[in-house]
């Protein structure tokens, strides 16, 4: 007797995507009244158009002393089941503990099930004294997933499943283990071995310097005088393995994060003389992700020096508003940004 086993499977099909939603001089939106919302611009995730709404001073009597946020669906549709989350940014971009993830809910805009939201999503007094507040401005994040119905799933798929490419993390222990390298670079005292052909792929400076007619081509050791030596190694662990070193996450506290904006600034310097513009792109969306009043001034004068457009624009932004311009015009550097660059007064 002969006995078969089938299987098959269904799974739900969805669509995801995020949307961005800040507020700028809360303090003049607060205080509204009751009820009363301000509304994001329309956004399209699985087909369909979505608005966040804020209100400030609660939606009723009873809950006029917390801050409420609503998902609305802005299309003419009936039962689009969807999940989503909210989530009020901290200063530097990173998640609050601020948040809520709701269970799937069916939005339907012929009856009065168009929109859903937390009338308690936080005390106000709690918010306002969060570092989710800064500079009178704050950003929630809405993310939204849409079911948009199911479908099966082979079980037994055609063809050879292929790995994912590796080559980065092969080229980052290619580096560590210095194996095969024709290079050393010696970075104030310390020294760093590499291979001419990986740092010339990355970088035309390097190509030029290493494989050109520049004399470093006929030398094995070359001294680096103007780079910090963990930042010269922080830019080598880029150009093998195409991403930045595990300082870019040790940000939780204030020593940490200043650890971060000085490697951010100084790699920032070296990919703008190296050549290597993701990771001086990188580096900018560090900066402006973790710019405050300390930090802005000398971010600014690094933009300036180094042609970071967006970078030096998220500055003057910073800076317009009345409020932080005069805790940014207390620091050190916000003095010395004023006698190199003068003209910024026009700015802010």
């Amino acid at each position: 007797m002969t006995s078969t086993v089938t299987a098959s499977a269904v799974e739900a099909e969805v669509e995801s995507g995020s949307h961005l939603f800040t507020i700028l001089r809360y303090s003049l939106i607060k205080g509204l009244g009751i009820g009363k919302v301000v509304t994001s611009d329309v956004f399209t995730i699985g087909g369909y158009d979505w608005i966040i709404q804020f209100c400030p001073d609660g939606t009723t009597a009873e809950n006029k002393n917390f801050i409420a946020f609503y998902l609305v669906l802005n299309s003419g549709t009936t039962d689009v089941k969807a999940l989503f989350e909210l989530t009020l940014l901290q200063h530097n971009g990173l998640p609050s503990n601020m948040c809520i993830k709701a269970q799937t809910r069916t939005f339907n805009t012929s009856i009065a099930y168009s929109c859903w939201g937390v009338p308690k999503f936080a005390k106000r007094d709690e918010f306002e004294a969060s570092n989710c507040l800064t500079n009178d401005a704050f950003t929630i994040k809405c993310t939204v997933t849409v079911l948009k119905g199911t479908r099966l799933r082979p079980t037994a798929p055609y063809g050879i499943t292929v790995p994912l490419s590796n080559s980065n993390q092969q080229f980052a222990c290619l580096l560590e283990s210095g194996n095969g390298a024709d290079v050393t670079f010696v970075v104030k005292g310390e020294k760093f071995r590499a291979h001419r052909c990986v740092l010339a792929a990355k970088s035309a400076v390097f190509n030029a310097e290493l494989l050109g007619c520049m004399r470093e081509k006929w030398t094995e050791t070359i001294t680096v005088d103007d780079i910090e030596a963990p930042v010269f190694k922080s830019m080598l662990y880029f150009i093998y393995s195409d991403s930045l070193p595990d300082f870019e996450q040790n940000s939780n506290n204030d020593g940490e994060n200043k650890d971060l904006i000085f490697m951010a600034q100084h790699l920032l310097v070296a990919a703008d003389r190296y050549d290597l513009e993701r990771l001086k792109l990188m580096c900018e969306d560090l900066l402006y992700k973790n710019l405050d009043v300390s930090t802005v001034a000398s971010t600014f004068v690094l933009a300036e020096q180094h042609s970071c457009k967006q970078l030096k624009a998220q500055c003057v932004q910073f800076m317009s508003s009345n409020e932080a311009l005069k805790k940014v015009a207390q620091t050190d550097d916000f003095h010395i940004l004023m006698k190199t660059f003068p003209s910024i007064s026009k700015d802010v």
